[in-house]
């Protein structure tokens, strides 16, 4: 876990994932493929690229899906909303996983 001080807010990083293949783009009729996200310690961000190793680097340039976030406190309560236990927030297929921020503030800085 990485504290990381957005705003005066402290931002908690608990999960950073890279995949190295795409289950479902560029797989129309097909089924999808079975890429698994791997938790990794640290992500090496490129400007414009996008993550090194994962599925969207170099995807396009400047492609705004380069790296994906998700809330954990989110996360949680669908998890509780639905019934799931023993779910993972790899699932969600996303590169980061934070608490304590609203991330819907920081689209588009």
């Amino acid at each position: 876990t990485n504290l990381v001080d957005v705003s005066m807010k402290a931002v908690e990083i608990c999960h950073l994932y890279i995949s190295p293949g795409h289950n479902f783009v560029g797989h129309h009729g097909r089924e999808p493929d079975a890429y698994p996200m791997i938790e990794v310690p640290m992500i090496e961000c490129v400007a414009g690229l996008g993550i090194r190793d994962d599925r969207y680097f170099d995807f396009k340039n400047n492609y705004k899906g380069q790296i994906t976030f998700f809330s954990l406190e989110v996360f949680d309560e669908l998890c509780a909303t639905l019934g799931l236990h023993d779910c993972s927030p790899a699932s969600l297929r996303r590169n980061v996983m934070t608490r304590g921020v609203d991330l819907n503030e920081l689209i588009g800085e």
